[in-house]
């Protein structure tokens, strides 16, 4: 097994606790690209090369905790990925707010878009119930009325 992947699996699951997952480091390890669900809860992982050798990207979401994804290198360190916001500034001017409240969608359209593409997210509408719904709300209306 390999252990620089080994290394970055475990540190990944540590972030989640114990009893919402149902995946192991070693399975993770021999996935390139997977998914878990249990209790409510999704991770989703993808392993990739760059110049500092593997690492793996993590994802756990859950309705009650929210969404976070970090990239996990072998030597230990990690760094944040972008998520969807869950909440936006209201100010109480109508203009103002409605400009950053499209901002605020197309963020959040962007920034599924982009984990879902990196293989983190699973298809729309295959996610935990909770999820899809959780996304359609953040995402807000398409920009196509026909949609």
């Amino acid at each position: 097994m390999n252990p620089d992947r080994l290394r970055c699996a475990e540190a990944a699951l540590r972030t989640v606790p114990e009893d919402y997952l149902a995946v192991t480091p070693e399975a993770v390890v021999v996935v390139d690209n997977g998914h878990s669900f249990h209790r409510g809860m999704h991770v989703g992982w993808a392993w990739a090369e760059d110049r500092r050798g593997c690492f793996l990207d993590f994802l756990s979401e859950h309705r009650m905790a929210g969404m976070s994804a970090q990239r996990f290198y072998a030597d230990g360190t990690s760094e944040h990925l972008e998520t969807p916001a869950s909440m936006h500034q209201v100010t109480g001017d109508a203009a103002k707010d409605a400009e950053i409240e499209r901002h605020f969608f197309e963020r959040n359209r962007a920034s599924y878009e982009w984990l879902r593409a990196r293989g983190l997210l699973p298809p729309e509408g295959a996610n935990v119930g909770s999820q899809d719904i959780n996304e359609f709300l953040l995402k807000g209306a398409a920009d196509d009325p026909d949609s």
